[in-house]
């Protein structure tokens, strides 16, 4: 297997398509441990940069893609000609950046950092696919708590939670123009997007 592990990789990453190569999975149906399918990925991951092709492999969380470079996305848009992207609003990009840095959260703690209520913007981002509900509160109410997905690391590029640009919370203005300035990647990312 050592020669064909390889063509074994590429072809799974392959068919594995948006939901993502799960090294584990791979590992397990193989026989062989978690480590040497992540190095081989890797190894893989250097090649294609090296060599400049087309498409690269990423790492999203636990799991790898291929997809294509960013500089062919225009191209793939116009092909596929998606459907027009709405932006998120101001509200909805304030309660996913509150989501990110404190999850789980609940409603009430979104609301109480923001100051307004966010149940049209939790709502917003739950459809998008940006958060999902992780449980509930113990006690009285049972709240909903809310946390961020695969997918809300996959549209910022993240490579986990940890990859987020970090907040010093002692220095409240400080803390606000990091969150701000997660904001406004994300608009600006949206806008290359559409344009």
């Amino acid at each position: 297997m050592e020669q064909d592990l390889t063509g074994i990789v590429e072809t799974i990453l392959y068919i594995s398509g948006d939901e993502g190569l799960d090294t584990l999975r791979l590992a397990e149906s193989l026989e062989t441990n978690q480590s040497r399918i992540v190095s081989e990925l890797k190894r893989l991951q250097q090649e294609y940069e090296e060599h400049g092709e087309t498409l690269q492999i990423v790492q999203v969380g636990e799991t790898f893609k291929l997809t294509t470079r960013p500089e062919f996305s225009l191209y793939v848009e116009k092909y596929a000609k998606p459907p027009e992207r709405s932006v998120l609003s101001q509200a909805a990009l304030e309660s996913l950046a509150i989501v990110a840095y404190r999850q789980p959260v609940t409603r009430l703690d979104v609301e109480e950092v923001r100051g307004v209520k966010a149940d049209r913007a939790l709502h917003t981002l739950v459809n998008r696919g940006l958060i999902e509900e992780a449980g509930r509160v113990k006690g009285a109410g049972r709240a909903i708590l809310y946390q961020t997905t695969t997918r809300f690391l996959d549209v910022f590029h993240l490579e986990s939670l940890e990859s987020l640009p970090k907040i010093d919370e002692s220095a409240s203005d400080e803390g606000e123009e990091q969150m701000d300035l997660f904001l406004t990647n994300y608009k600006e990312q949206l806008d290359d997007e559409k344009d």
